[in-house]
């Protein structure tokens, strides 16, 4: 009898592994159309068509939400936008996972699982809130999201989760808000606050000039009994540059000399029982694939926009850089996290060849004759393959953000004005030319937003 529950725990664990995984979401391929919709310039079409998914409880739903909700933005439907955002904020909780977790979580199918989120998605969710509310003219709304966000890069920070630096558009355009709130109010102290965001980023970013005159002009009006007579309006150019950065799988396990040399180190540590050996192991993993995924750059053929006004040119100033986050991003995690994986790697596999020799002894015993070889196999480095043919990197992210986010910032007299927007290559070449006519109201600001698709 003790035999028969013996040879039924050792199959059970078979039967366990090799039928583990599969799955895995359809997200990719679900966005293949409304990708290619947006690209071609169909953003609302393309927004409908994700709206009902976003909507859905489901693995991929923040993913579509987080899509959906841009597409609306880029469209110019920012109420819209914010009402998908807002709801995808309150799923994308910015809640650090422990580094065990994390490598728990890599020897799993994770496309099969809820999409968490990269900590920069979650971020830039609270970023386009923000800016919807700048767009509707809603400051104290667009100033809570910016704040928020910034106190949760801190908490990140303070947390160790990742080594992020302060997101320096939201604290510009935190700024703004301020000093557009104070405007309206004639509140000295928030255009004290604004002051205190353009002095804070004049000390973590001492090229950005633009905040640096800003400070002096606010130090200027902070000391003048006329700080509340307003000639002049302004224009805020917001511009979206290009396609972000898509995640790409890192190939094999053991193609990765880094990720090789770890399993090494850790197979040399590692104590073997009767049976199992080194070679063995390596047979386990030779196919499996680095559960860590990267982040590839894609295009961004405009360095910056030259903006025409009255005759006299100015700017754009990039002032986050999406794409690189994102880089930084996956490589910080894989830095922080292969050593431990590989460790957790080798012990699995060490563990599924040794359930092959117990089985094949178990079979053995029970007179299961030349059936005892396959079960051995099977259980073996067969199926420490099996088990690995699982471990996926999770691809999925959010596909239509920008590679970076630029502002212009330009003083203007009431009073209506043309406008020429050009687009500067790289190469300092002329991408693409358009018109404009804009209104500018005495002390008011004009948020201007644009997107280039390539």
């Amino acid at each position: 009898m003790k035999k028969n529950i013996s040879l039924a725990m050792a199959l059970s664990f078979i039967i366990i592994i090799t039928s583990c995984g599969g799955g895995g979401g359809n997200y990719r391929q679900v966005m293949k159309i409304p990708e290619q919709k947006f690209y071609q310039g169909k953003y609302k079409e393309a927004a409908n068509m994700l709206k009902p998914l976003a909507a859905k409880q489901d693995k991929d739903q923040l993913l579509y939400m987080m899509e959906a909700g841009y597409m609306f933005h880029i469209a110019g439907d920012y109420k819209l936008s914010n009402y998908i955002l807002q709801k995808a904020s309150a799923i994308a909780k910015l809640k650090p996972i422990s580094i065990s977790k994390q490598v728990k979580s890599l020897l799993t199918n994770q496309r099969a699982t809820n999409y968490r989120g990269e900590d920069f998605e979650k971020v830039l969710i609270r970023m386009y809130s923000g800016i919807n509310y700048l767009m509707l003219g809603n400051y104290d709304e667009a100033r809570v999201e910016f704040k928020g966000l910034n106190e949760e890069l801190a908490k990140i920070k303070v947390e160790g989760k990742a080594k992020y630096k302060q997101n320096i558009m939201a604290k510009y355009l935190t700024g703004i808000a301020f000093e557009a709130i104070a405007d309206k109010l004639k509140d000295e102290e928030d255009l004290e606050f604004a002051l205190i965001e353009y002095r804070q980023i004049n000390r973590l970013m001492p090229r950005f000039r633009m905040a640096f005159g800003d400070t002096r002009r606010l130090d200027r009006r902070m000391d003048s009994n006329k700080k509340w007579d307003i000639k002049k309006g302004e224009l805020i150019l917001i511009f979206q540059s290009g396609r972000g950065a898509v995640k790409k799988s890192r190939g094999g396990l053991l193609e990765s000399a880094d990720m090789k040399a770890n399993i090494h180190i850790h197979l040399s540590r590692i104590s073997l029982k009767q049976g199992v050996t080194i070679a063995a192991i390596l047979l386990a993993l030779k196919n499996a694939e680095n559960p860590i995924p990267k982040f590839v750059k894609r295009s961004n053929l405009a360095k910056y926009v030259k903006i025409i006004i009255d005759g006299k040119t100015y700017r754009t100033q990039m002032l986050e850089n999406i794409e690189q986050t994102a880089i930084k991003n996956l490589e910080d995690d894989y830095v922080n996290l292969k050593a431990k994986l590989a460790a957790s790697i080798v012990t699995k596999a060490a563990v599924s060849i040794a359930a092959g020799i117990a089985a094949k002894q178990i079979a053995k015993k029970m007179g299961a004759g030349a059936f005892s070889g396959l079960i051995g196999q099977v259980a073996g480095a067969g199926t420490g393959a099996a088990l690995f043919s699982q471990m996926k990197p999770d691809l999925r992210c959010w596909h239509t953000l920008p590679a970076n986010l630029q502002i212009g910032r330009v003083s203007l007299d009431p009073g209506k004005h043309r406008m020429e927007l050009q687009y500067i290559s790289r190469r300092n070449r002329v991408l693409k030319k358009e018109n404009y006519t804009i209104t500018i109201e005495k002390g008011k600001k004009i948020f201007f937003n644009v997107r280039t698709l390539n």
